[in-house]
């Protein structure tokens, strides 16, 4: 497999290293004993999440509904702004498996991670600009901030390819998420390529915000899927670990499909945030059954999926080749693991 990242991408990834290697590595296992019990073994799993709805909900559930415990593991949680520094934290081995949203999963598809079960598809991204600006025309020449590498700079690429405009035609500037939402806020940029909740953070400031595209406006053509996704390789090295995530990921997700209010307050509770914008961030995830992902799954939907994102990051340079989506998600691996 060919695999040619970009300078543009290798900075963004460099970024944050400093900190993640401040993270330091955890013990693989930990005991348990109860009264006059022998030591009960468990394994612990470090699991890398973003702090919303579709990157905590099946964190706050499992945890909740004791899912960790009856799959044997423990969990250890660490927050990431976005999926490609999630991505590279894979790499220092502080970390065993991270959810991402669809804009990083050009890093599986280069090689870079593999894909243990789909989460939800997003509708949650959207090109926003300053009030009074109209289309993405009328941006031209002007500041727009976006996070390279993500699903918000994914919609930014759409967007250009809709309209017949470039990036050169746009001062972009390559910014973190929530430093995006202080300049927005405060004016120093004229539009961004962002996602919710953020953007409700956004609206604080500029609440006359204008919504120029969203993941809808290429739904015809484009699926969305959010994972989680771990070092290539790991399943097959540590197949009952991958196995035990999966299980208590099957079973948070049909929790969460059946029960929304409550996920809803569970999330809110876990990332210690407001009910009422854990709700708002549900109405923009597309929720399935796990016995539906496993459908989709095994009927090849989801790899029609990656093949349509692929493309795009083909014209986005992020790849250079099309790559079978079996090399970077085991179909068989999720179907075949059992719910807790």
């Amino acid at each position: 497999m060919s695999i040619n990242v970009s300078r543009r991408n290798v900075l963004q990834l460099s970024m944050g290293a400093a900190a993640i290697s401040l993270l330091s590595a955890c013990g693989a296992k930990s005991e348990d004993a109860g009264p006059g019990d022998a030591a009960k073994e468990t394994i612990e799993i470090k699991v890398g999440y973003i702090a919303d709805y579709n990157g905590a909900a099946l964190m706050a559930v499992a945890d909740q509904e004791g899912y960790w415990a009856a799959a044997g593991l423990k969990p250890k949680y660490l927050p990431f702004t976005n999926g490609p520094l999630a991505i590279q934290a894979l790499g220092t081995n502080n970390v065993d498996v991270v959810y991402i949203g669809s804009g990083a999963l050009w890093l599986p598809a280069s090689g870079k991670a593999e894909i243990w079960a789909v989460n939800s598809v997003s509708n949650a991204d959207r090109i926003i600009a300053q009030p009074g600006i109209k289309t993405l025309a009328d941006l031209k020449g002007k500041k727009v901030a976006v996070p390279t590498g993500t699903s918000g700079d994914q919609l930014f690429s759409l967007a250009l390819a809709k309209e017949g405009l470039s990036r050169d035609d746009f001062e972009v500037t390559a910014m973190e998420p929530p430093a995006i939402v202080a300049a927005f806020a405060s004016n120093q940029i004229d539009g961004a390529a962002l996602w919710y909740p953020l953007i409700d953070s956004a609206k604080k400031g500029q609440p006359d915000l204008v919504e120029l595209y969203t993941n809808e406006d290429f739904i015809d053509t484009l699926t969305f899927p959010s994972t989680f996704v771990a070092a290539p390789g790991r399943a097959a090295k540590d197949k009952d670990l991958a196995t035990g995530f999966i299980s208590v990921v099957k079973s948070a997700n049909d929790y969460r499909h059946d029960n929304q209010d409550s996920t809803i307050a569970l999330t809110a509770k876990f990332l210690k945030l407001k009910d009422e914008d854990m709700a708002a961030q549900a109405s923009v995830a597309k929720l399935f059954t796990s016995k539906e992902l496993e459908t989709l799954s095994s009927e090849g939907t989801v790899e029609t999926w990656l093949n349509g994102l692929q493309e795009q990051f083909k014209k986005d340079e992020k790849i250079t080749e099309i790559t079978d989506p079996k090399k970077f998600y085991n179909s068989e691996l999720f179907v075949n693991a059992p719910a807790v």
